[in-house]
């Protein structure tokens, strides 16, 4: 239920491009995707190969869209090396990337989800996430191969911004 129709949506890491197409099918309004290989077009959405880590990449992700996103996805993977604790720490390193992302963008209200693998969220990361968010889980889509580790982290209302104290709202 985190697709909805009207939504202002990123999907960092978006090559093939599944999310995009799923996002525009559910009758998102805007879908702006990043990725650092290139992907063929996708009608309506728009799709930039770049990197998340670079500034000028995303104030052109951003500036895709009409407002901020409502939806953050991240189906960011690294490269595997094949050396378990490397690998372990590449994914986290991207997770908590894009988390930091969310966080910084996303409307609030909004909502977020990434791809991890099973142990591939901290305990400091799922604070963050707790500490952002109403609600946060680890879901296991049906689609899933039952012996994959991957798992995804869904964090659902935003908190957003705090106002300064003695400040007003």
């Amino acid at each position: 239920h985190l697709l909805r129709k009207g939504q202002r949506v990123i999907d960092l890491g978006c090559a093939p491009g599944g999310w995009v197409q799923v996002a525009m099918l559910k009758g998102a309004a805007e879908v702006a995707g990043i990725d650092l290989l290139p992907l063929d077009p996708i009608d309506g959405a728009t799709i930039l190969e770049g990197d998340v880590n670079n500034p000028a990449d995303v104030a052109k992700l951003l500036g895709a869209l009409s407002g901020p996103p409502d939806l953050v996805l991240s189906d960011m993977a690294a490269n595997t090396t094949g050396h378990k604790q490397t690998d372990h720490l590449r994914t986290v390193a991207l997770v908590e990337l894009a988390v930091d992302f969310a966080i910084t963008h996303l409307a609030p209200g909004g909502s977020f989800c990434s791809k991890v693998f099973q142990g591939g969220t901290t305990h400091e990361l799922l604070d963050q996430l707790r500490t952002n968010f109403k609600t946060v889980k680890h879901i296991k889509p049906p689609a899933s191969r039952a012996g994959s580790p991957e798992i995804y982290v869904v964090a659902k209302g935003f908190k957003g911004a705090k106002p300064a104290k003695g400040g007003t709202a």
